[in-house]
């Protein structure tokens, strides 16, 4: 069965903090996001204002994947995709839609954190999907890509 695309809403972030704990790698459960910032009360708003875009990937009626963006820097901020959905190109998807997105609002240039290590798998993915590598890297260590609109 094909994966359904659609805008992502506010309601979505329980779905969502569920797959980002339920991943196969870098996966954060909803205490640790939480302890970073990250929680439904403080997504929600800026959702429903426009700050934050993305999308979600649903089969059977279940959100499946994610992926969401900030229209005020370009930058990706997460993608997931809930294991064993991995290798249908719902990420592919994810993630060039909501890079339609923000280049829409008028970024030329787009940019996300990802692993410096090569054995984690989305290392491999973001280099094969066009994402070029900077060597400028975080406080986390994870290496700033950048992608720009063609």
């Amino acid at each position: 069965m094909k994966a359904i695309y659609r805008k992502a809403i506010s309601s979505d972030l329980v779905k969502c903090f569920e797959i980002r704990g339920a991943t196969n790698d870098n996966s954060f459960s909803r205490n640790e996001l939480a302890a970073i910032g990250i929680t439904e009360e403080s997504w929600s708003p800026l959702i429903d204002n426009g700050t934050y875009v993305g999308n979600v990937a649903i089969k059977q009626d279940e959100v499946i994947g994610f992926c969401f963006g900030n229209t005020e820097t370009g930058e990706i901020l997460v993608l997931a995709i809930l294991a064993g959905h991995e290798g249908e190109g719902i990420g592919k998807q994810l993630l060039n839609q909501t890079s339609d997105d923000l280049f829409s609002v008028g970024h030329s240039e787009l940019w996300l954190a990802a692993t410096a290590k090569p054995v984690v798998r989305a290392y491999g993915f973001y280099r094969s999907v066009g994402w070029n590598p900077t060597q400028i890297y975080d406080d986390n260590g994870d290496e700033i890509l950048r992608r720009r609109k063609i």
